[in-house]
């Protein structure tokens, strides 16, 4: 075999039998499902990393563990009473509650349980705001330091701040003024690029799962190829038991294109084939080393696009799913100048 760069090999298209055996097979089937496994336990880590945390069932692991708690008990004595001044002393006599929608009074939501376990927890000494930021800065590490340097320099320029605030209220606006509305949008701005970042993260997520897929559909068909052009090359009864059927047909991915569509019906043509030629052997060569290269060609890894630009689809998104969020922009009507209504500031 031929030397590639990648981690498959391709087959030449001369003199091939002598590496075209049983043994080649279960090896190359080994190392795809190697490179396989590999990208599987990366991509699982990427996604993890850009989901949610945890949620509120961590705080109730202590309050359902402890059946026997001063709270249960209180609720069973509850229950029990309000049980028997329903029945009056009478079995199977029940009163109707008076109380249609009333929301019982020993019912807990998880957040009280949380804040409750919160509370019970020994509390710090309270900092001023010097020593809360001491406290920050001593935690950060290099990258964030460097980002609270650069956030802690950057300013919103004064002059369009106060043209802004001008043309909105259509008055002067003092200058005081201007400076609360420079910290303002600067924090504002801040937000926004955040969360931009976050949906480049998610989109950088979305390509590598997509790639990823490509990745297994192309491992898939180059096992398939391969254990076809074994058993043609071998030329024995025997059949290689797994679990890759060799005569199934591939599906074209674009329709579109011809010229792939022209190749998928080629290979198909040749794979539904009985007939053992030499014809179809270096078909199934061509499509297999056409597979090897695409499969050497796919990386699931997206570091390299980590510190990649930010781009105007990333900062849209960021703006609807900040408006979604927050519910607090004022609409476009409220914006109005002149002897309008000027609710902007008001």
């Amino acid at each position: 075999m031929t030397e590639t760069q990648g981690p498959l090999d391709t087959v030449p298209e001369h003199n091939y039998p002598p590496s075209i055996t049983q043994n080649n097979y279960w090896a190359v089937k080994e190392l795809i499902n190697q490179v396989v496994s590999e990208d599987q336990e990366y991509v699982t880590w990427k996604l993890k990393d850009v989901r949610t945390g945890g949620t509120m069932n961590s705080y109730l692991n202590d309050f359902f563990d402890n059946p026997h708690s001063s709270n249960s008990g209180k609720i069973n004595r509850d229950e029990s009473h309000n049980t028997l001044g329903r029945n009056n002393g009478v079995d199977g006599k029940i009163k109707k509650t008076t109380h249609i929608n009333s929301v019982p009074k020993n019912l807990r939501f998880p957040r009280d349980i949380h804040n409750e376990q919160v509370a019970k927890l020994p509390q710090p000494r309270i900092l001023d705001q010097s020593e809360q930021l001491n406290l920050l800065l001593t935690n950060l590490d290099e990258e964030q330091m460097n980002r609270f340097e650069v956030f802690r320099r950057t300013s919103l320029a004064k002059n369009n701040i106060k043209k802004i605030s001008g043309l909105v209220t259509n008055q002067t606006v003092a200058a005081n003024i201007n400076l609360l509305l420079a910290g303002v949008g600067k924090i504002f701005v801040g937000e926004i690029v955040e969360k931009a970042q976050d949906i480049k993260k998610r989109k950088l997520a979305s390509f590598m799962a997509s790639k990823f897929r490509e990745k297994k559909l192309a491992a898939y068909r180059l096992k398939k190829s391969l254990k076809k052009l074994t058993l043609m090359v071998e030329s024995s009864d025997e059949t290689v038991e797994d679990s890759v059927d060799e005569n199934e047909s591939d599906v074209c991915e674009d329709e579109d294109d011809e010229k792939l569509v022209r190749q998928t019906d080629n290979f198909n043509n040749i794979i539904r084939s009985r007939l053992n030629s030499e014809e179809n052997r270096i078909g199934i060569i061509k499509h297999y080393n056409k597979l090897v290269k695409s499969f050497n060609a796919l990386d699931v890894s997206v570091e390299k696009y980590a510190n990649g630009p930010l781009l105007p689809e990333h900062i849209r998104e960021a703006w609807r799913l900040y408006r979604i969020e927050n519910d607090t922009v004022p609409q476009a009507t409220w914006r109005t100048q002149g002897e309008g209504n000027g609710w902007m500031f008001r």
